[in-house]
């Protein structure tokens, strides 16, 4: 009586370890699908009907009614309704960086010819100052010392 009681508790606990991996596999299974209609209230504002647009432009249409996933790719290549704007943008860059290009160009040209041309400006600072004033002085003290030279018959 032992033996047979003892196979049927085995039966027991194997049967109830195959019905409990049962259910293990058949929640994982649904486990990884998405529960329709998620977590939201009833009466939440991602569960009311989404008002028509009232814009006449079919390109904007389509993109409020793709969902946020489709209009960030969207977004990121640079189609759709988000295509003329990238498009606008990058012409005006292109300008921007032609007129500079230029701007930079004829500054270089007139810095080439303001150092071609001679002489170019002569600015009177402080040391050419004092230079040219020195060089006055030494010359007249020059001329005073042999004219006072001469009048003395020292120079013949």
């Amino acid at each position: 009586m032992g033996n047979k009681n003892t196979s049927n508790t085995r039966n027991k606990v194997r049967s109830s370890a195959t019905s409990s991996r049962r259910k293990k596999r058949h929640t994982t299974a649904r486990g990884n699908k998405q529960r329709i209609g998620g977590t939201a209230v009833p009466g939440a504002k991602s569960t009311q009907p989404k008002p028509m647009s009232s814009s006449n432009d079919p390109s904007q249409q389509q993109t409020e009614s793709s969902n946020r996933d489709m209009r960030r790719r969207m977004q990121h290549l640079g189609t759709g309704q988000y295509s003329q704007q990238k498009n606008i943008e990058t012409l005006q860059q292109r300008r921007n960086k032609r007129v500079t290009q230029r701007k930079q160009r004829l500054e270089e040209q007139r810095e080439k010819v303001r150092k071609s041309l001679p002489g170019g400006k002569i600015t009177l600072g402080r040391r050419n100052t004092y230079f040219l004033i020195g060089a006055v002085v030494l010359i007249v003290l020059l001329i005073v010392l042999f004219v006072v030279l001469r009048q003395f018959h020292i120079l013949a």
